[in-house]
């Protein structure tokens, strides 16, 4: 008996719903993502992970440069301050027996030399500061303000802390910041700031007999907290990591349009034509219908294999024994 694909019954579009069953008790397939939809979404899903991992990390690695750059900066200003302060220690202090008692020297105190050196530096660059409040300074201009209170009451609950540093605002500046604690390791300094008896007389007749005195031995008394600018180095990492984020989506913008533009060409509409073809030569008896022959080579190998399935299929039915005919009603 000839074989007639008519004889086939398929089913009607729209006999089966998502999720109803079919006589033989199987739930029909649900409908599933074209090709170039799901090449679109892999695309998009690796052009998120590519921006926010090499966007974000640049980010972060400049970022971090720039603070270790700052901290640098900071520690070599700091150390030079504090050198400036151990040497008029050692070698000017010791002088101020020799000198007339009628007068106060502040030349001879490390803290104020320190401090005077570094307001020449901060002449030509303003963004820099240096600065040695105390909870209890002799002079007032050395009163803290209430970051300095945080630092020193943070170095008096963790003596073990060397330093702290990071990142504030400073009248609307962006700076970084690297603090010491000042303790008193030295008795030489009780001699000043112990009681007011002992402090030279100088001394109480320029600052008084009030501020600067119970100062005791291993006692975090104050900071010394030196200021670098840092919001152009942070300014230029943002802008670096924006450039290269710029540079991502055109990369990804050519690389989805190439993509795209060559699977639709090379396998989605050749698989197309294919499923067409396919489709007409299962509802007709005519062996003459062409699958088409185009697009990557995977797609030549299904057409020929679709086409060697046909043939057998027809080899098969055309053994097969005749259907009987039906009973009269």
């Amino acid at each position: 008996m000839p074989y007639d694909a008519s004889d086939i019954p398929l089913p009607r579009p729209g006999q089966f719903r998502a999720g109803e069953r079919r006589d033989d008790g199987q739930t029909p397939s649900r409908r599933t993502l074209s090709t170039s939809a799901l090449v679109r979404r892999i695309l998009l899903v690796i052009f998120l992970l590519s921006l926010a991992g090499g966007a974000g990390g640049f980010f972060l690695v400049l970022r971090h440069r720039a603070l270790q750059g700052a901290a640098n900066e900071a520690r070599l200003l700091l150390t030079t301050a504090l050198a400036v302060s151990d040497y008029t220690d050692e070698n000017i202090f010791p002088l101020l027996d020799k000198l007339p008692t009628d007068k106060f020297y502040e030349q001879v105190v490390p803290f104020h030399v320190a401090q005077a050196v570094f307001r020449k530096v901060q002449a030509h660059y303003p963004a820099y500061s240096y600065r040695e409040p105390a909870l209890n300074p002799t002079n007032l201009d050395d009163r803290p303000t209430p970051f300095d209170v945080e630092l020193t009451e943070r170095f008096r609950d963790d003596p073990s802390l060397q330093d702290l540093q990071g990142i504030r605002q400073d009248g609307g500046r962006t700076v970084f910041y690297l603090a010491r604690p000042i303790r008193i390791t030295d008795q030489r300094c009780l001699t000043c700031h112990g009681t007011p008896d002992r402090a030279p007389k100088a001394l109480l007749a320029r600052y008084g007999t009030v501020n600067g005195f119970g100062w005791s031995m291993g006692e975090t008394v104050g900071v010394q907290a030196l200021s670098v600018p840092i919001a152009e180095e942070l300014r230029g990492t943002t802008e670096l990591a924006v450039t290269l984020a710029a540079g991502l989506l055109a990369i990804f913008f050519v690389t989805y349009v190439a993509l795209t533009a060559s699977l639709q060409a090379m396998l989605v509409r050749p698989l197309r034509a294919l499923a067409r073809s396919a489709d007409m030569a299962s509802k007709t008896n005519d062996a003459h219908v062409e699958l088409p022959h185009s697009g990557v080579s995977e797609m030549h190998g299904l057409a020929d294999a679709i086409g060697r399935l046909r043939l057998s299929l027809r080899k098969a039915l055309g053994e097969a024994p005749p259907r009987p005919p039906a009973p009269a009603p």
